[in-house]
This record gives C-alpha cells, sequence and structure tokens, in this order.
C-alpha cells in the first residue's frame, strides 16, 4: 500500500518516567489513555526526542519502556527494556516511505525508496522479521536520515486502546 502525507496521522510516544499531562496505562492486553494522568503510566513524550531516550544504538537495545499509540490501527505498541531491535537506516537526499510504524516486515519487505545526491533511486528493503515500532529521523545538511527500529513480534505487545473519548482543548 502507498501512502501520502494526507494518510498519515502522527503516533503518540510515551515514555516510562515521563511527566506528562497525559498517559498511557498498560492493562491487561489493553491500554487506556488518562487526561490528566494520575501518575501512573507511561507519559506522553514528544515523539522527536524519543530515539535519545529509549536506544542503544550500539547495542541495538531498547533501554526504557516506551509505547507507541497507532493512531490509524487503535493500538499501542508496548515495548520493554533489554528489547534487542533491528536498526535500519534510511538516508538520502529524498527519503519516501513505504512502511511505517506498526507495520509487520519480513526479509525483502520495501521499507523506503531513496534519492541519492546523485539523482538515483534505491530501494531500501527489509533484512530482518519483525514490527516497526518507531522510526527516527533527522537532517544532516541536506540529507533525510531515518532509522526504522524493528523489533521481533514476539518480544513486544500489541494493545487495544481506550483513548477516553474527545481530547480536551489545551
Amino acid at each position: 500500500m502507498e501512502y501520502t502525507s494526507m494518510d498519515y496521522q502522527f503516533p503518540r510516544a510515551y515514555l516510562d518516567g515521563y511527566t506528562s499531562v497525559e498517559c498511557l496505562v498498560p492493562l491487561d492486553g489493553k491500554a487506556r489513555i488518562e487526561r490528566p494522568c494520575k501518575g501512573q503510566g507511561l507519559g506522553l513524550a514528544p515523539y522527536e526526542q524519543l530515539s535519545s531516550h529509549i536506544l542503544d544504538p550500539v547495542e541495538a537495545v531498547v533501554k526504557r519502556r516506551f509505547a507507541l499509540y497507532i493512531p490509524w490501527l487503535g493500538k499501542a505498541i508496548l515495548v520493554e527494556p533489554g528489547t534487542r531491535v533491528s536498526l535500519v537506516e534510511a538516508f538520502g537526499v529524498q527519503v519516501n516511505h513505504r512502511a511505517r510504524e506498526g507495520d509487520t516486515v519480513r526479509p525483502g519487505t520495501i521499507l523506503a525508496y531513496i534519492l541519492t545526491g546523485k539523482g538515483e533511486t534505491r530501494t531500501l528493503r527489509a533484512g530482518v522479521e519483525g514490527i516497526i515500532v518507531y522510526i527516527a529521523w533527522g537532517l544532516e545538511g541536506e540529507r533525510q536520515r531515518y532509522i526504522y527500529v524493528i523489533a521481533p513480534s514476539g518480544s513486544i505487545r500489541i494493545l487495544e486502546v481506550d483513548t477516553g473519548g474527545p481530547r480536551e482543548a489545551g
């Protein structure tokens, strides 16, 4: 399936020990989003800053418990510390995603098409099996850099999420 920017709803990231007005409370096979946060659960954290809190990029291991709420699925992915992950880098002048958070991938699954500095198009494929639990990004000069974080499906929990109705204006 091909995605456009109009299809994309940003996932919400929740981090263990993060203080926030909103939190995700994991329950038995489910999760609840609470506003205001009553001091339990994982606090809503800025998505773009999550990688520095959760990943040891040298060891490719999760160092802090986190959850990613995927709005288009109505589910959250809960990842515990110590989970071994695969890190797949997409780097180029332009990166066009074919896979996104929550997608199951296998070796050969296309993650992205990359436009190189020479104007060539490269296809980035997953070399592992698992679920995309996070996509980190940044810019290096005029080039885009993304890191797909892929966890084995047996090492994470997928939770149905009760969002608690409409969000309060803030």
